[in-house]
């Protein structure tokens, strides 16, 4: 329990010094978790470890590995997740080099049991337990996947790297953030996430232990940004401007009717801001420059906004009129200045709102 307390602390603080933070951050632990043995019997488990396993054994054996969250007990009801990013700790790894992984969303559900793996860090398992998912069962011993290895959607969520030892981050990608949304909308639907190697050969992926749910190091940790209507937030770095960054940002809160400011400050002097309206956020972005990004989806139409003239200290500001109808819409707006860079502009960072 107080490695929980600690591991929440930390995460709670990483949000908020974090550059890239909405108006809420939850940190919400694993509640389940697994790691799936290649066999054809399916005779290994390892429920209650320490450690799950991804990759491949030097004996050329693949490990995937389960994890659950429990968002809809986590989150409140109506939010709007802007993102998420799964933290995960690699405990060691005969690898000489990362790998590449993937987050897939898994697609029927599957049972933690009471097998406990205690010899080799529990690299090989343990006999598998009622109610353990296993290489070809979902619920040890009658309920089988429909294909061996589990059942999951072959296109990742998110793509990332898993180091030889030490922390590895997943995340945040727009298929990664709907799942947690839709997860958060339709609890009935959360079956978790299974991780494998993007390619499973021992040459490409050598077995990486993970801390499980029972570790007593940093577990498993959804890390998750979030709105309530009426709220609104940040998210993303402005690019250079000066000493400083361009920031955007809506003052004033998001109730249908009423009217914001669009401020900006630390712009390019005198300069001329036009802010763009989406339906969308890319939370990785696109890059621009260096350490500024274009976070509004390529897929969405923008809207533009009003003109907005800087002055010399680079700030202005216009209202905006918050549209009475459709309550509960997200949006983003970015805006772009006319400035003095190899692209003759530099953007701020993102703004995100939900509508009261």
């Amino acid at each position: 329990m107080d490695h929980a307390r600690i591991l929440y602390a930390f995460f709670t603080m990483l949000c908020a010094a974090a550059a890239s933070t909405a108006q809420q951050s939850v940190v919400v632990p694993c509640d389940r978790d697994n790691t799936l043995y290649e066999s054809t019997s399916g005779a290994f488990s390892n429920a209650l470890g320490e450690s799950i396993f991804v990759g491949v054994t030097a004996q050329n054996t693949v490990r995937r590995a389960l994890l659950h969250f429990d968002v809809a007990s986590a989150l409140p009801s109506g939010a709007r997740i802007v993102a998420a990013t799964l933290h995960l700790e690699v405990v060691t790894s005969g690898a000489t080099a990362p790998a590449t992984a993937g987050l897939h969303r898994v697609v029927a559900d599957w049972g933690e049991g009471t097998s406990y793996a205690l010899t080799g860090g529990g690299g090989q398992g343990a006999p598998s337990t009622v109610g353990d998912a296993t290489w070809t069962r979902r619920f040890h011993p009658s309920t089988p996947w429909a294909s061996a290895g589990g059942d999951y959607q072959a296109g990742p969520s998110a793509t990332f790297s898993l180091p030889i030892a030490g922390a590895a981050v997943c995340g945040p990608t727009q298929a990664l953030t709907a799942d947690v949304q839709s997860w958060l909308d339709q609890p009935a639907t959360n079956f978790g996430w299974l991780i494998k190697a993007a390619v499973e050969t021992v040459t490409a992926a050598r077995a990486r232990r993970i801390h499980s749910r029972e570790a007593p190091g940093a577990v498993p940790a959804l890390v998750v940004h979030y709105l309530l209507p009426g709220e609104t937030g940040s998210w993303g770095v402005g690019c250079a401007v000066g000493t400083g960054t361009f920031a955007f940002a809506f003052v004033g809160p998001m109730v249908g009717g009423t009217t914001v400011q669009l401020a900006h400050t630390n712009g390019p002097p005198l300069s001329l801001a036009v802010n763009y309206f989406a339906l969308g956020l890319d939370p990785a972005g696109v890059p621009l420059l260096p350490g500024c990004a274009l976070h509004l989806p390529a897929a969405l139409e923008w809207i533009p906004g009003n003109l907005v003239a800087l002055d010399a200290a680079g700030a202005g500001s216009s209202p905006w009129p918050v549209p009475a109808a459709y309550p509960g819409l997200f949006f983003v707006s970015q805006s772009a200045a006319l400035a003095n860079t190899p692209l003759g502009l530099v953007v701020s960072n993102t703004g995100v709102a939900v509508l009261q």
